[in-house]
């Protein structure tokens, strides 16, 4: 039978699935390659090139909540990646896809959810079409793709 799986946080039996979950991904960007936390410290690191020192700042955060907010502020908003809105399902699909190649506890405990249906349920997510409110669940797709990957499907 298939079940749905809503996650979020890093909490809970689910914790693995969120992009805040602490898993080092070693991502090349601009040419160099570095060690980011967490998925979402690469999301969120993106948004800049890697010579912008925010771009180094946000991937040194502790916290990738920290890293989310950072970006709201008023110094983050201006002299972005002038790609990234084009691209930022395809930047979060590639670090999610490294998160799980390169950790195979991840993976594992990826791949065991077997058939089931992956929806990230977070507020404040849906308005970037990654949680369920935007009506794409854009995260869970992700994630179920990465999983057939996994899986041999």
């Amino acid at each position: 039978m298939v079940a749905e799986i809503r996650f979020c946080l890093p909490i809970g039996k689910w914790w693995f699935l969120s992009p805040y979950a602490k898993f080092p991904i070693k991502m090349e960007v601009d040419g160099k390659f570095y060690i980011f936390p967490t998925v979402e410290h690469y999301y969120q690191a993106m948004k800049f090139y890697a010579s912008d020192e925010r771009f180094h700042t946000i991937m040194n955060l502790k916290n990738p909540d920290e890293a989310r907010l950072i970006t709201k502020t008023p110094e983050y908003k201006i002299n972005r990646r002038v790609d990234f809105d084009k691209n930022k399902f395809n930047i979060m699909e590639k670090g999610m896809r490294a998160k799980f190649m390169q950790n195979l506890e991840a993976a594992e405990m990826l791949k065991a959810t077997k058939k089931d249906v992956l929806i990230k349920s977070c507020v404040v997510c849906y308005k970037c079409g990654f949680g369920e409110g935007s009506t794409q669940n854009r995260m869970g797709k992700i994630l179920m793709k990465i999983r057939a990957e996994l899986s041999g499907l």
